[in-house]
């Protein structure tokens, strides 16, 4: 009985065996490990000034878009201060399919939505690999309104000409000094910008109301709606938060 037993033991042992051969010899070599690699890939490297002070309704990110007026983008990576090392930001956006042309440095909202742009970089004839030197940025939300907004639409009555409306400066360098903290000249009892309120704020009411009392330009006109969708939030963001320089 127990010499039975032996030979079903070594018989079915030897069966296992050499199923397991067959199944490991089909004439193929597999690594060890296997790593994946598709697309094309940026690597973002610079300095980034003001990237700790971006509320959590907004990522600043790396991110690929098909076309320049894109409303989202295509594919995203945000940066952290875990990606900041020694001061400098260095991150890897990979993965990048070929209908992506565009890849920016740039804010999203939470749905990948675009609010503004500092720098970009043109992918449409690359193959591979893409370093993306931005050297020092001021990321910061005031920056933000300002290439956004302040340059486009307002400087050109308040300071970039020769026309300073309101003796008011909204050009770089200036539009904090001007704004932040700063009494109205035309709404009595209120400050241009109110930290920390934007509903009490002048520069709210006047790109957000139709007519203000005491203000006779009617500055909502003025704003786009693709302006009313990204950047007056932001504006409201950047001053319900503070309303810090950097």
């Amino acid at each position: 009985m127990r010499i039975k037993m032996k030979r079903y033991i070594y018989t079915a042992l030897l069966g296992l065996a050499t199923i397991g051969l067959i199944a490991c010899d089909d004439g193929k070599i597999y690594p060890e490990t296997v790593t994946l690699s598709e697309g094309k890939t940026v690597q973002l490297e610079g300095v980034l000034n003001g990237l700790e002070n971006w509320p959590g309704a907004y990522r600043v990110s790396i991110a690929g878009f098909e076309h320049a007026d894109d409303e989202y983008a295509g594919v995203s990576k945000v940066i952290t201060s875990s990606d900041v090392v020694d001061g400098k930001v260095s991150i890897v956006l990979s993965g990048i399919k070929d209908n992506i042309t565009l890849v920016r440095l740039c804010v999203l909202d939470r749905l990948r939505k675009h609010i503004v742009t500092f720098d970009e970089v043109d992918i449409s004839k690359a193959t591979e690999n893409v370093k993306m030197d931005v050297g020092t940025v001021d990321i910061s939300m005031l920056n933000a309104i300002q290439l956004s907004y302040f340059n486009t639409t307002c400087a050109n009555c308040h300071g970039a000409s020769n026309r300073v409306a309101a003796g008011l400066y909204l050009t770089e360098g200036r539009s904090y000094g001007a704004l932040v903290g700063v009494d109205s000249k035309k709404v009595e009892g209120k400050k241009l910008v109110e930290p920390n309120n934007a509903a009490g704020s002048v520069l709210h009411m006047v790109l957000n109301q139709q007519s203000v009392e005491g203000i006779a330009m009617a500055h909502r006109d003025l704003v786009s709606e693709k302006n009313e969708m990204t950047i007056l939030p932001l504006i409201d963001s950047w001053i319900n938060n503070g309303a810090k320089e950097k």
